[in-house]
């Protein structure tokens, strides 16, 4: 490689490192979601190609007929293609997406139409406090989002009392996610509001985890 070309992506790894571990601490001290702003690097096709909706869907499980529940949406990267894996001929199946950043519920809407089933329910809520009835869900789940969350404990429960007793929480994450929790940090916070992990994929830098919820609730 030619020498100005090593010097060029030299000083671009280290501005991203210093960036990472900037943002990473930054976010530690005040987690909040992502800004629609920041959407085009959410929704790309680099990212597309590292981090394929397809496979990662796969390991969730998601099958026709199922109620799923998508928190934090952010531009509908995964939005689309769980919409057309739950939709069913028979009319049962939707995914009802929760986010509490209203320009990206837009940005989901406008990305929806006319290119999935009208089976989709969009909706500007808070984590925190899910706007769901008890046991509505056969599946729910996270995608780079569990970090962004203040209190994430608060929210795990609330996804515990939205899930059905048999029913499947599905969380990933992946690097270089500003907020990216290390695997057996992200199980340890479940583990406190009743889930526990059943399967596990991936490696390090990319992980999707399924939990079911635990005999002993976690109050």
């Amino acid at each position: 490689m030619h020498p100005a070309l090593i010097v060029i992506f030299t000083t671009l790894g280290m501005f991203l490192f210093i960036w990472l571990v900037l943002s990473r601490i930054i976010r530690k001290i005040h987690p909040t979601p992502i800004s629609h702003r920041l959407a085009i690097f959410l929704d790309n096709p680099v990212r597309r190609h590292v981090f394929s909706p397809a496979k990662v869907l796969d390991k969730m499980g998601i099958a026709a007929g199922m109620s799923v529940l998508e928190l934090g949406p952010g531009p509908g990267f995964f939005t689309v293609e769980s919409a057309q894996r739950v939709y069913s001929s028979e009319g049962v199946g939707k995914l009802y997406c929760l986010d509490i950043e209203p320009a990206m519920i837009s940005r989901v809407k406008k990305k929806i139409f006319n290119k999935s089933p009208e089976n989709v329910e969009l909706m500007v809520g808070n984590g925190e406090c899910l706007p769901y009835k008890n046991g509505s869900f056969d599946l729910a789940y996270m995608v780079t989002v569990l970090g962004e969350i203040p209190d994430k404990t608060r929210a795990l429960q609330e996804l515990y009392r939205v899930i059905r007793p048999d029913g499947v929480l599905s969380i990933s994450e992946y690097l270089p996610d500003p907020d990216y929790p290390l695997r057996r940090t992200t199980i340890a916070w479940a583990r406190r509001a009743g889930f526990e992990p059943f399967e596990e994929f991936g490696n390090f830098f990319a992980y999707v985890i399924n939990f079911r919820r635990s005999h002993i609730e976690i109050r």
